[in-house]
């Protein structure tokens, strides 16, 4: 979503230390202080939104709201209500029970008193939108004895959020068995956690953490990965201490650089975790305290780590199948490409010296084939995959590939810049969206694929200095993404790409071209790509393109040579927002990729129609 408006909020104290100590340039905060259209229309109709809330002795804690799609909806300007089942031993019936916080030494809202914070999931799509607000008193009603709650708030601040380590599932909603005051499902355990919570921990591929920054405001965010990504801290003893609590360790991998969460936990070293199996439902809740890891401090509590967070409980309730969601199959789960191999513990590695390569992901591989040159920065790269899989079926028309480079690039930890598409993530993973179309190419030449690519950073400048025949192999981390040009209702489909943002539309034109859609294509390039224009439009499976397009040619040369170009129209300008709106022509299906700059323009050139864009910001 877009996250990117002019009326943004400010970093608070502890969000600015935590960029200071990590290194980031400066950046304004893309927080937003209203509930915009799009935001509220997502609450209504996502089935999950994990809450954050403050006791009121202070602890954040976490809850898992569930429901049909619009029990969160919009009451007004700023205002959404949610109504749902909440099941016992949710800490939701104590953070926000008006008596609970009336009993208390706290002196009402100053205190904390009413902070929500939200973030609605829609784990199938991978989507997900962050908002915190207040529900004052006679707002909430929590109804313990009938396991409902409803709950008002006035929202003043959201946030959309890239799915980077969000691994995909289908959740179906089920009818939760258990009683509200059935307490035998839903339990406290002690500060050391019982076996059953630490294997839910241990299969665990995400969780959500809830913060605050003290009393002014509050966060609820996931965290991602393979499962075991969380690990737990053998006691200091070095035995089994049934009186030490638990310790929890994870590693921060490289997102949008905004750092919230761990901006509040400077302010405030407190935390909420959740923990749900999704074919279960069981569910373990946990409140406590924080310490953030820079650089070798967490190198040495967790291998391969530069940024990580220890988490000590300080309370815990675990309910048994109380999740109001349910996924079929357990094993149906489409891992994000971006996941890390689980980076193990110091200690678990002690006297192991042959778990070197962590990282290493033995198992499907891409070796560089052929290399053209096609302008002065841009070129096309074919790979060859090598490896046991069915090469048939590995990406659809449209996804990117991931490639892994830490064995040639490796030097030392470099975070991601989400808003500079040629950085690397701390694990050296970037990702190319294939330009080949799956069943190009076949017999002998199965399993090649294409990539077209410009150079702009440390990756591509080192592609670009390959030779095909030193036969570079590099990991296949895995295929992904979901920007897919559909046939809409309308029948009307509409295209703005810049540069080799062309890139998505090139594997899927076949297709768009085949099934009768009325397309119009607006493409922007510099003159130097002008070659890149011609190369494309000349090749199979390009046909009816040239009469689709509408080219816009922008840093034109006095003097310099014309290249002709099939275009049905060449424009030497700027693209503007009348070339492409048309009224009367709001059926159209629009689709963009190109820079964040342009994207947000064209976007709001397009406000109130169908628009899908593919973000590098993942």
């Amino acid at each position: 979503m877009d996250a990117v408006f002019s009326d943004s909020a400010s970093w608070h104290p502890g969000e600015r230390n935590i960029q200071r100590l990590l290194h980031v340039p400066y950046q304004e905060n893309p927080t937003r202080y209203y509930l915009p259209p799009g935001v509220s229309h997502f609450l209504s109709i996502c089935p999950l939104i994990a809450v954050g809330t403050t006791s009121p002795s202070g602890q954040p804690w976490a809850s898992l709201l569930t429901g049909i799609p619009g029990f969160a909806r919009n009451f007004g300007p700023g205002i959404i209500g949610l109504q749902t089942a909440v099941a016992a031993g949710d800490p939701i019936y104590e953070t926000l029970d008006e008596g609970a916080w009336s009993e208390s030494m706290n002196d009402g809202e100053s205190r904390g008193e009413g902070m929500i914070a939200g973030l609605a999931v829609n784990l199938e799509r991978r989507q997900r939108v962050k908002f915190y607000g207040k529900s004052k008193r006679g707002m909430r009603r929590l109804e313990k004895g009938k396991g409902l709650a409803t709950i008002m708030m006035e929202v003043e601040q959201t946030l959309g959020n890239c799915p980077k380590y969000m691994n995909a599932r289908h959740l179906d909603l089920v009818q939760v068995q258990d009683q509200p005051t059935n307490v035998t499902a839903n339990y406290e355990v002690s500060t050391t956690l019982p076996q059953d919570a630490l294997d839910l921990i241990s299969q665990s591929d995400m969780f959500f953490v809830a913060s605050r920054n003290g009393f002014t405001d509050m966060d609820v965010n996931h965290r991602g990965g393979p499962p075991g990504f969380v690990r737990v801290l053998p006691p200091v003893s070095g035995s089994s201490n049934d009186q030490e609590p638990t310790t929890l360790v994870w590693p921060e991998y490289s997102g949008n650089r905004l750092y919230q969460t761990l901006g509040n936990l400077q302010v405030t070293p407190l935390a909420g975790l959740t923990f749900v199996d999704y074919y279960t439902g069981d569910t373990l809740y946990l409140t406590g305290t924080t310490e953030t890891l820079i650089g070798d401090d967490a190198e040495r509590v967790m291998h391969k780590s530069k940024l990580a967070v220890k988490f000590t409980v300080t309370g815990a309730r675990y309910a048994k199948g109380s999740l109001g969601l349910r996924v079929a199959n357990p094993d149906a789960v489409r891992w994000s490409p971006y996941n890390p191999s689980v980076r193990y513990l110091a200690a678990e590695l002690q006297g192991q010296k042959a778990i070197v390569g962590l990282n290493s992901q033995p198992g499907l591989k891409a070796t560089l084939i052929k290399k053209e040159k096609l302008s002065a920065s841009i070129a096309r790269f074919t790979f060859q995959l090598d490896g046991n899989r069915d090469k048939k079926e590995l990406w659809r028309a449209g996804q990117y590939v991931m490639l892994g480079f830490e064995e040639e690039l490796s030097a030392g930890y470099r975070h991601m810049d989400d808003s500079d598409p040629q950085g690397l993530n701390d694990d050296y993973i970037r990702s190319f969206t294939v330009s080949s179309y799956p069943g190009q190419f076949t017999g002998r030449d199965e399993g090649k694929f294409e990539l077209i690519i410009r150079r702009v950073g440390t990756v591509t400048r080192y592609l670009f200095q390959q030779n095909p025949g030193a036969a570079l192999e590099v990991p296949v981390q895995g295929f992904g993404g979901e920007f897919f040009v559909e046939k809409c209702e309308g029948g009307k489909v509409g295209i703005v790409a810049a540069g080799v943002g062309i890139t998505p539309f090139l594997a899927q034109w076949k297709g768009i071209s085949q099934s009768g859609v009325d397309v119009r294509l607006f493409w922007t390039v510099k003159e130097d790509d002008l070659k890149v224009v011609k190369d494309i439009l000349g090749r199979s499976g390009m046909e009816g393109m040239g009469k689709a397009l509408r080219l816009f040619v922008t840093g034109r040369k006095e003097g310099s040579h014309t290249i002709e170009v099939d275009a049905s129209e060449i424009v030497e300008r700027r693209i503007k927002r009348e070339d492409i709106v048309e009224e009367g022509d709001d059926s159209r299906k629009w689709y963009i990729c190109t820079g964040d700059a342009m994207r947000k323009e064209v976007a709001e050139w397009l406000h109130g129609r169908d628009v899908s864009w593919e973000e590098f910001t993942y």
